[in-house]
């Protein structure tokens, strides 16, 4: 079941990823880790659908760990002097402006303050109940356009799906090109990053795993946890606006993910494809400071600044403690740990998935599946395998 290789001395985490299919629920995922700009682990298994193997080609729609990539091209975009983190979204999208938004900044997007969670009337364009409408990329950001904010004043809130569109229509109008032409031309082409896109191409559709969803049991059931959550999931609810659920109260990611339609358009915040082995990669380089192999592909300088803590409070999408980089979700609050690294920073994705570097041990990780786990806490599958890498060093 289990392919793959590890170095020697890195057995634990073999080990670790073997038991996440016994143990922990896993049909079909990869990880890989680099330590010192090296590969030390390389491992996949299960079906990436059912009665087909995963196998070294396989790749997977990882969700909200796209953000990560889309950090790194707006962090590219920032070191070679073509954005602005400090100046407003309006130097270059000058229709943005309106509703009291002229003073967003690149950076609010970045920290999850620019109080659009959600585009205001996203019903009539595309919602969680299905795939449809998903492949209106214009349209959802036209409706931001012209949204006023839904948030107060110096809110933070986690833009789930809008941190992309927005991102995205900053970088097309400042550069003339989309966030995954930048990503593909000027990150994933020199460092060899052959399985990783923001905008997946069709003829790579054979590759891509089959997502399925699994929703656990509440932790408790105290009538009033499960009332006050049951609304937070709801289309009037703040993790559901941001998700876009629909007035159905559908939750069809799995079925959104592996539809076709929705991967080969670019949603930079939910649906980079990429192998374990790519993202690993990314995050390796940014590890050692911007570059690996010979390849730099942003400074020690941007990596140390656009990795640092931003933001830090209750976030009024996921009503819970969370904190932010420019764009990098940091470890260190009770539904954020990326293994027991405290200086740590990266992505998870919807579901389980999972990429980080952390520069103090010199780790990239990265973690992908295909069977989605719904919960709000760290996930035991890559909970055990970064335990197990760090428990190596």
């Amino acid at each position: 079941m289990i392919r793959g290789y590890v170095d020697p001395g890195f057995s634990a985490v073999e080990e670790a990823f073997s038991a996440n299919f016994t143990e922990r629920g896993d049909t079909g995922a990869a990880v890989t880790a680099y330590v010192d700009g090296r590969k030390v682990v390389d491992l996949w298994g299960g079906e990436r659908a059912p009665g087909a193997e995963w196998d070294e080609d396989t790749v997977v729609l990882v969700w909200s760990a796209t953000k990560g990539m889309t950090s790194l091209v707006i962090q590219r975009l920032v070191d070679t002097g073509r954005l602005d983190l400090h100046a407003p979204v309006t130097r270059w999208w000058p229709e943005f402006g309106t509703g009291g938004k002229e003073d967003v900044t690149v950076a609010d997007i970045l920290t999850h303050g620019a109080r659009l969670p959600y585009p205001p009337g996203y019903e009539a364009v595309a919602t969680a109940d299905g795939p449809a409408g998903w492949d209106r990329v214009g349209d959802l950001t036209a409706l931001l356009e012209r949204a006023e904010p839904v948030l107060p004043p110096g809110a933070h809130g986690y833009h789930a799906m809008t941190f992309g569109l927005l991102l995205n229509e900053v970088v097309r109008r400042a550069t003339g090109g989309t966030i995954g032409e930048i990503f593909a031309s000027e990150i994933a082409g020199p460092l060899g990053l052959d399985q990783a896109w923001i905008g997946q191409p069709p003829e790579v559709d054979p590759q891509v795993a089959e997502l399925h969803l699994t929703v656990p049991p509440p932790p408790t059931d105290d009538p009033d946890f499960l009332a006050a959550m049951a609304f937070a999931m709801s289309s009037e609810g703040p993790i559901g606006r941001a998700l876009m659920v629909g007035p159905s109260g559908a939750m069809n990611f799995a079925e959104t993910g592996n539809d076709p339609g929705f991967r080969h358009v670019e949603h930079p915040a939910a649906n980079g494809v990429v192998s374990a082995r790519s993202l690993a990669r990314m995050y390796a380089m940014l590890a050692a400071g911007g570059t690996l192999d010979g390849v730099s592909v942003v400074s020690a300088e941007s990596v140390e600044s656009h990795s640092a803590e931003q933001w830090r409070g209750e976030d009024a999408t996921f009503l819970a403690e969370k904190r932010y980089a420019f764009g990098y979700m940091l470890p260190g609050t009770p539904t954020e740990r990326f293994g027991p690294a405290e200086k740590a920073f990266g992505h998870p994705g919807m579901g389980g998935s999972l990429g980080f570097a952390d520069p103090e041990a010199n780790v990239g990780f990265a973690y992908v599946t295909r069977h989605m786990v719904f919960e709000v806490a760290v996930d035991p599958r890559v909970n055990a395998l970064a335990d197990a890498l760090y428990g190596c060093l």
